[in-house]
């Protein structure tokens, strides 16, 4: 009889622990993984996964090559705005790291010193006029 108590003891504070340990809030840890796990992105741009069958060096540098891919996009996006804003308008891209310049003195650094231009004013916009696409891209990306 005295045994069979302590079964049960155990069972109990056992069966106790594990509904607790059911009921606890998630984690912030956990959550975010639900959210991260769930969003749409496919496999190939998330940043989690198992790479055994590639080379550490090649994976490594393909993820740093996908976050400059990605530095650069939402650089672009980001300054092509505030630039508009300003009354610039972007005709060639660069690196991120000109892109940032660009914002500190669009004036200075809307040609290189090989004759490229990379901004232009809003006023300047109707020498664009012919090409077409060119404008529909500009329209596009200000979703006007």
């Amino acid at each position: 009889m005295h045994d069979r108590l302590f079964e049960n003891f155990y069972a109990t504070v056992i069966q106790r622990a594990y509904r607790n340990y059911k009921k606890r809030p998630a984690s912030l840890a956990k959550r975010i993984w639900e959210v991260v796990r769930n969003d749409g992105t496919p496999d190939d741009k998330k940043y989690l996964g198992i790479t055994s069958c590639i080379p550490y060096f090649d994976w490594e540098f393909e993820k740093k090559n996908q976050l400059y891919v990605r530095l650069a996009n939402v650089t672009y996006d980001i300054v092509f705005k505030i630039l508009y804003q300003r009354g610039y308008i972007i005709v060639n891209g660069s690196d991120w790291a000109n892109q940032l310049k660009w914002l500190q003195n669009p004036e200075y650094y809307h040609i290189d010193k090989d004759n490229i231009e990379y901004l232009i004013r809003v006023t300047e916009f109707e020498k664009y006029k012919a090409d077409s696409w060119f404008k529909k891209s500009i329209r596009e990306h200000l979703g006007i």
